[in-house]
């Protein structure tokens, strides 16, 4: 196969401003012939009669000028909207001094060939024609328009050709559909039989809307890959073909998707203040950077997040494999004054920032951000609301947790008492507030001595007994005293009627003739009580710590 000769851009515009000499059929087979010369440009019209691979063959002429390209020849292929799907010019170079030779799949059809000089000056014959046969690989031209862009399934290697010269305007539109949200990896390379010299392949990944999204090159035509998150949608990939000297570059690329649940990672759009993810409290994202030589690098990820008072924040990220680095901004996109950014000699970042009420950006970077490949990362932010449980402490998630569903309220004074005994009129005051949550009255409430319709709980307590869910001790209901874990037990598995679900745990404090065993063992089946060194300790008071870890495994 030959080599496109090397033009100058300015011959490009000379050729196509030629007045037409001619306009004839061309049947397969035949052999049309005539003479080009400057301002003179003949053109034919093939009918393709079902999807082929067409293979034109010039007639190479012999060199008579010191300047070669003067008796060399273009055959341009032409679609029916004139755009230009396939270029070749003869050319000498090579192994074989009486022909040029370059292949096309073409759909079904009619085509507008025209030829042409390559430049001022340029006079002699020409001698061409073409054969069919049946399409090779995935690309079948045109497809330079999406109404026309081949399809392509997901997980598939696909082969495609790429034709012009140095100043090819060739390129292959695919499309893909993304049923969901997740991570794509694309890789890009050269076949094996084809040599581009310095030349590169081009992959531009938009959405429906011409929106340029990612960018990927296969420099010198070597395999290169990029990985991307995609939301659901119709894409096209755009492939191009950059300066080479061969009228035709094979190339190939494939996919693997992965589905991800959105709600766990960013968004792969926050690559600015404008398109910032929204960082919830006390939640973890995933992201990742990539970078790669002659690829799209996303080195950094906006996040933006709103405090609705004053507040101690502790951000904590960690990138596996590489160093991360924080920098804080103010909700004009400016940098805070005072240590307005966090890095460590680690991959783990945890910073604690006293900010005022208001609205913040934080960008999380790639520290070595030039290194080739996948930089997964995990980032959460977590807004202290009682001052003695920090973002540090051990059991912050779910104290948070069962915060932000506006069931632990905590005291006046900003505090929860974490280590505190919880007492029965808060235990059923802090279920009462579970949304949703529905309590069928199944018997009248009666008197308890120390429990009045004044009691700032009896509201609650009222309910949870026409439910049948306590009982109280004869005529006590004692909602001051301490709750024990054995009791909390039976008060879950009541409140929520669970049922054994699997496999309880056989704990060594806890033998089957205790009155609590099956609610114990009910509660450990559905994973919501793990006992400690292989015991359970029923008659320990309930902390308001642990009764949070129970509830809001629950929920």
């Amino acid at each position: 196969m030959k080599n496109c000769a090397i033009l100058a851009f300015g011959l490009f515009a000379f050729m196509m401003s030629m007045s037409n000499a001619r306009a004839a059929s061309w049947q397969e087979g035949d052999v049309i012939t005539g003479t080009f010369m400057e301002k003179v440009v003949d053109t034919y019209t093939i009918t393709i009669e079902e999807d082929a691979r067409v293979t034109f063959t010039l007639k190479d002429n012999v060199d008579e000028h010191e300047y070669s390209f003067l008796t060399d020849y273009n055959v341009m292929l032409f679609d029916s909207t004139e755009q230009r799907i396939a270029f070749i010019s003869t050319y000498r170079a090579d192994d074989d001094q009486e022909k040029t030779v370059l292949p096309v799949n073409l759909k079904k059809g009619t085509y507008r060939v025209k030829v042409a000089g390559t430049g001022v000056g340029s006079q002699g014959d020409y001698a061409v024609s073409y054969i069919t046969g049946p399409i090779e690989g995935n690309d079948a031209e045109p497809n330079n328009e999406k109404s026309t862009a081949n399809s392509y399934n997901l997980g598939e290697t696909y082969q495609g050709d790429l034709n012009g010269s140095v100043f090819s305007n060739d390129y292959d539109l695919y499309k893909v559909e993304i049923p969901t949200f997740g991570k794509m990896k694309v890789q890009l390379q050269k076949t094996e039989d084809t040599s581009v010299g310095n030349a590169y392949f081009d992959m531009i990944i938009v959405v429906e809307k011409d929106v340029n999204r990612f960018s990927l090159t296969s420099f010198y035509g070597n395999p290169n890959d990029i990985e991307v998150l995609l939301q659901p949608g119709t894409y096209y990939f755009n492939i191009r073909l950059g300066n080479t000297k061969q009228a035709i570059a094979n190339y190939t690329f494939s996919t693997n998707f992965e589905p991800l649940n959105e709600q766990d990672w960013e968004s792969g759009r926050n690559t600015s203040i404008a398109r910032a993810d929204v960082l919830e409290n006390n939640k973890t994202y995933n992201g990742f950077w990539y970078s790669s030589p002659y690829a799209h690098s996303q080195t950094h990820d906006y996040y933006k997040y709103t405090l609705a008072k004053d507040a101690k924040v502790t951000f904590i990220a960690d990138s596996p494999g590489t160093l991360g680095e924080l920098t804080f901004l103010d909700e004009n996109g400016v940098q805070l004054p005072y240590l307005g950014y966090a890095n460590s000699d680690t991959s783990k970042i945890m910073t604690t920032k006293e900010l005022e009420a208001g609205t913040y950006y934080l960008i999380y970077y790639s520290r070595h951000g030039g290194r080739k490949g996948y930089e997964g990362y995990n980032l959460t932010i977590r807004i202290e609301s009682f001052s003695d449980v920090p973002a540090t402490h051990l059991y912050y998630e779910p104290i948070e947790a069962l915060a932000q569903m506006g069931i632990n309220r905590g005291y006046m004074d900003g505090t929860f008492h974490p280590n505190e005994a919880i007492l029965r009129k808060h235990v059923f005051a802090l279920l009462n507030r579970i949304e949703g949550l529905e309590l069928p009255k199944i018997r009248t409430m009666k008197t308890f001595k120390d429990l009045t319709a004044k009691h700032p709980n009896y509201p609650e307590m009222k309910a949870f007994y026409e439910a049948g869910i306590i009982d109280g001790s004869g005529l006590y209901m004692n909602p001051g005293s301490n709750l024990t874990r054995a009791q909390l037990a039976k008060i879950l598995v009541n409140t929520f009627d669970l049922k054994m679900d699997g496999e309880g745990i056989m704990f060594s404090d806890v033998n089957p003739e205790n009155s609590f065993y099956e609610y114990i063992q009910i509660l450990a089946s559905n994973g919501i009580t793990l006992g400690s060194n292989g015991k359970f300790m029923p008659n320990d008071p309930v902390t308001r710590q642990h009764f949070s870890v129970f509830l809001q495994r629950l929920l």
